[in-house]
């Protein structure tokens, strides 16, 4: 039996985790959201994450999550039934690397008019990615290209300045610059038609932490913070109220409009 690749209610179950998991809300006519978890399985703390988000996307009354490991699931009808994903961490160890069909459904099921929100390494380029990637996100961490003309992207850890540049966005609603400690992406390979929601400034750049876009009929909000260690207790950034504020707004804005038909709205039920 490979843990890894079990879904995640029974991993918590399975392992003990009664600190961490907790129980599903009820959210009867919550927008159904897949969210997307494990990763880099001595790097980043994605399980812990990805119950804390879970439980805080479901409090808001907005969202019902489904949460899961395993990305066979973006080959599956299931994927369907949701509005949204939401993915929150680096792919890149064998086992949770995404297969090229997997790859082409995510994008595909993106630019038909679904949401995606991705948050720090779930931006990490494998090696085999395509441009798409890159097209779909807007900028990528450490893609191995064929122009061979995009700098190498670069990683600090520290007290970072937020400065929310694009306060009208419905994304920066009711947010104000704050502060934040964390691990920042700069000089990401980044396409010029990124348009910042929020940026800060290290090593004499301005660099964006937090941008929306649209892909095909799809909307995709990412924001490269987010960063956990794997160490037990490392402390989470997702729990900086304004950094979780603007990842909630920002799925929203990414399920807004999203149609799904009556036979998956009801399945997701």
């Amino acid at each position: 039996m490979r843990l890894a690749n079990a879904p995640i209610a029974c991993l918590a179950i399975a392992l003990g985790l009664t600190t961490t998991a907790h129980a599903q809300k009820k959210v009867p006519n919550g927008v159904p959201i897949l969210l997307l978890s494990g990763g880099q399985r001595e790097h980043h703390g994605y399980r812990e994450q990805a119950f804390y988000l879970a439980r805080e996307l479901e409090d808001t009354g907005r969202f019902r999550v489904t949460l899961a490991e395993d990305a066979s699931i973006l080959e599956s009808p299931a994927l369907g039934k949701f509005a949204a994903i939401v993915a929150h961490v680096d792919r890149r160890d064998p086992e949770f690397r995404y297969t090229p069909a997997q790859q082409s459904a995510l994008l595909a099921y993106v630019k038909a008019g679904h949401g995606y929100v991705s948050i720090h390494g779930a931006d990490n380029a494998a090696a085999d990615w395509p441009d798409e990637w890159r097209t779909m996100l807007g900028a990528t961490f450490s893609h191995n290209t064929k122009e061979g003309t995009w700098p190498d992207s670069k990683t600090a850890k520290g007290t970072f300045s937020i400065k929310i540049v694009d306060p009208n966005h419905p994304i920066a609603k009711g947010l104000a610059d704050f502060t934040i400690a964390d691990e920042l992406y700069y000089k990401l390979q980044i396409l010029p038609d990124v348009r910042p929601i929020a940026t800060t400034e290290h090593a004499g750049g301005t660099w964006p932490v937090a941008w929306a876009r649209t892909y095909g009929d799809g909307r995709v909000f990412h924001t490269p913070l987010g960063h956990v260690d794997f160490k037990a207790g490392s402390p989470d950034p997702l729990r900086t109220p304004d950094l979780l504020k603007l990842v909630i707004q920002g799925t929203d804005w990414a399920v807004e409009g999203v149609k799904l038909n009556p036979s998956q709205a009801a399945a997701s039920r």
